[in-house]
This record gives structure tokens, sequence and C-alpha cells, in this order.
């Protein structure tokens, strides 16, 4: 459901590298390379656990809509976008979304863990509950890092930094479009330049 459209007229943002302290008001990053010294011993000495590392919210008791929401996981394939210039590492931001009553969370699939492979765009909420353009924060993604997006938090679509990347997301979901996903079109798009 479109709520609005606005036009940006701030600096370029430049993407930071991703790491969980960095991203910690906006949801959780899962990453191993991050959060290995918090490692607990492992089950039969066979693997490590990274404990609490992202937790799952499901709102939907707030909708006035009041049916049951479901977890679903969902495979997804994603190309670049068109406004992805890879060449020279810049990208236009059209559109940010946000799911109001779940988070929303995705593994990238079959990416070498230190490759660059997504930018991550969010914003924080205005003091109407729209996203606020000026807090806009982007950050580059690598294989081996999935991400948690907070019930609410505004967010750009993923943007893939490879021909082709796969990715499983998790969200829960009551099947009501306007429960669903909250957009926001930027007119004239949010420029955003990243290093890989």
């Amino acid at each position: 459901m479109t709520l609005a459209t606005f036009e940006y007229s701030g600096d370029t943002i430049v993407a930071e590298e991703l790491t969980p302290e960095a991203f910690r008001k906006f949801g959780y990053v899962i990453s191993a390379s991050h959060q290995a010294p918090k490692v607990a011993a492992g089950t039969h000495g066979l693997a490590y656990r990274l404990s609490d590392v992202s937790v799952p919210v499901n709102n939907y008791s707030n909708s006035h809509f009041k049916t049951e929401a479901p977890c679903a996981f969902n495979l997804q394939r994603f190309a670049p976008p068109v406004t992805l210039d890879r060449k020279n590492c810049e990208y236009l931001v059209k559109v940010v979304e946000r799911h109001p009553y779940t988070t929303q969370t995705f593994f990238p699939m079959g990416v070498d863990a230190s490759e660059p492979a997504y930018l991550v765009i969010v914003a924080e909420n205005d003091e109407n509950n729209m996203p606020d353009l000026s807090t806009v924060r982007a950050f580059v993604a690598r294989g081996g890092q999935s991400v948690t997006y907070g019930a609410a938090v505004w967010h750009g679509g993923t943007c893939s930094l490879r021909d082709s990347l796969d990715m499983t997301m998790f969200m829960y979901d009551n099947g009501v479009k306007e429960d669903e996903m909250h957009l926001v079109g930027i007119e004239n798009g949010l420029p955003v330049t990243y290093t890989v």
C-alpha cells in the first residue's frame, strides 16, 4: 500500500560497513565473523551456538483486522535493480517500505562470506510515522551476513550487488495487503554510493 511520495533534497549517502553495532537501532545483523567471540559450546562438540542473534517479532495482534499471522519462509532471487550502476558503485533508491507488524529477515545463500552481496538501506520514523529521509543510512552487506529489519522500520528493497542473489526471507504475514507492507516513493531518488 503506497502511503506517499517524497522528494529528496539531501546529500549523497555513503554506505558503511554492516556491523551489528552500527545497525542496532534498525534491527539485527547475523554475522558469525562479528559475533564469533560470543560463542558458547555446541552440541556434542559438533557445532557452536550464537544465541539470540535476532529476535522475530509478530505484532499482528495490534492490527484492526485481527487475523492470524503465521510465520513464512520464502525463497527470493534478486537481480541488480535498474537504478544500480555497478561500474560507478552508485545506487538510486526510488522507494522505501516497512512491515508495520513484523520483523523481516533475509539470509543470503550460496555467496562467499566475505563477498559484498547486497546493499541495506534504512531510515528512522519522523513525527508522523513516515520515513525521515534525513536519517537514511546505507550499509554494504557481505555474503556471510543476514539482516533482520525491525517491525515498522523503513528500509529499501534488497539491492543485489551480484548478477543473481538467492535469499531466504522470513517474516509473519496475515495475508491482508494493507497490513503486510507500506510503501513511500522517492520521486527524484535518493543517491547512495558504496565501495566493494
